[in-house]
């Protein structure tokens, strides 16, 4: 199990953060996570994979003008 904003969220072995994002609704902009305290910026989304018990927070991209 690990927690996604401070909800629970399944977890298995092989999870990468680009395959949490894909089962989490509306998060097609988010650009940057935050595992375990350490930035993961998109460019790393697919060779990530995420540890059991993992905390991660989601920082969706932000523009304004």
């Amino acid at each position: 199990m690990i927690q996604v904003n401070d909800q629970p969220v399944d977890w298995n072995p092989d999870m990468t953060i680009s395959d949490l994002l894909k089962q989490m609704p509306d998060v097609r902009f988010c650009s940057v996570v935050r595992l375990n305290g350490r930035l993961i910026s998109s460019p790393r989304f697919d060779d990530t994979r995420i540890p059991d018990n993992a905390v991660i927070h989601l920082l969706p991209l932000v523009a304004g003008g």
